[in-house]
């Protein structure tokens, strides 16, 4: 089916079947598709294959021809089958595993080392989303005040479109990749409809080589998608994501009390045999400095002791001469004088 050609107003359906081989068109006829059958067909495909009928699709339905007097011969569809477009899906989901594993790819993400504390988050969601407010509400509300720094790059996120408006958006964010730590993928709250998109190989190719991990929340839990798989990690929801986000900050909080704990305990044993070496050198210092200057005080006065006796003599000695000397002048000097008197005397 090359084209739906679904018209609003009436819910009719024309759509445009053509049978190809490799490239080129081997027959090509528009087909009828009532509102009424076209409800039935498309909620029972939606229910079995997680999307919608489509454009671009391989399918397998039967039809009734119907002649008109007025708009001649018809190929009116009656009923579509999903388990076809089942297999079709499956075969392209795994085909699209066995290539990005040939190219050894598809564990690239996942070998990107988590970092310590991913602060810094480029979201590919959508503002209508629920699943992108659940997770923007757990993260800036929790209850430690961790303090996010996060950035929506809207995107279409299911259908065909989704393929190349998120691929338009990692090439946005890897532009500017330094100002970001991860990078997640939310989608959330649309249950399993139009998740075929995350099947495809140019989306998983561009997550599997992505330079920053991309961890995923696209909401559902069945029938995991290859984008899933390649994604650095897969939470499942938004609102595991934002848990998981803030766990991480958890724990690192946990660990850093703890180191905490162990650098205050080991900080004061250190401190406490520093203090007792530093105690005990304190006392050996001032016993060898007393036992040091009592030694110096004892030889100083065993020296003092020793200088002390002829010092005493020899100023002794030296005043005896000075009052011999005293004296022998005293004599000296009496002697002229009785002279003196005696030759006077004498002439008298």
């Amino acid at each position: 089916m090359i084209k739906l050609n679904y018209y609003t107003k009436s819910h009719h359906c024309y759509p445009d079947m053509v049978e190809k081989d490799g490239s080129k068109i081997k027959a090509q006829i528009r087909t009828t598709l009532w509102s009424n059958t076209y409800f039935r067909i498309n909620a029972n495909f939606v229910k079995k294959t997680g999307r919608a009928l489509s454009d671009g699709m391989n399918i397998l339905f039967l039809a009734e021809v119907r002649h008109d007097s007025l708009h001649g011969l018809s190929l009116n569809i009656i009923d579509i089958d999903a388990d076809f477009e089942i297999g079709q899906l499956a075969k392209a989901k795994t085909d699209c595993i066995a290539k990005l594993k040939s190219e050894n790819i598809f564990n690239k993400n996942k070998l990107l080392i988590f970092p310590l504390l991913p602060k810094r988050i480029a979201i590919i969601s959508v503002n209508t989303s629920k699943g992108y407010h659940d997770f923007i509400s757990i993260i800036d509300n929790n209850t430690r005040d961790y303090k996010f720094f996060h950035m929506l790059f809207p995107a279409i996120l299911q259908g065909d479109a989704a393929v190349d408006s998120i691929i338009d958006q990692l090439e946005i964010i890897k532009k500017v990749k330094h100002h970001f730590d991860i990078v997640t993928i939310i989608r959330g709250g649309g249950g399993d409809v139009g998740l075929s998109c995350y099947d495809d190989y140019r989306l998983a190719k561009r997550v599997a080589e992505f330079p920053l991990p991309i961890v995923s929340g696209i909401g559902h839990s069945t029938n995991e998608t290859v984008v899933e798989m390649v994604a650095n990690y897969n939470p499942i929801t938004p609102t595991d994501l934002a848990y998981y986000l803030q766990q991480i900050f958890d724990n690192n909080a946990v660990r850093i009390q703890e180191l905490k704990s162990i650098i205050e305990r080991v900080s004061k044993s250190v401190i406490k045999t520093n203090n007792e070496k530093l105690n005990a050198a304190t006392i050996f210092l001032k016993n060898k400095l007393m036992h040091t200057l009592q030694s110096e005080r004892y030889n100083i006065s065993k020296y003092a002791n020793s200088l002390k006796v002829p010092f005493v003599v020899m100023v002794g000695e030296e005043e005896m001469q000075n009052q011999k000397l005293s004296i022998k002048n005293m004599e000296t000097g009496e002697q002229k004088e009785m002279k003196l008197e005696e030759l006077i005397n004498h002439f008298s």
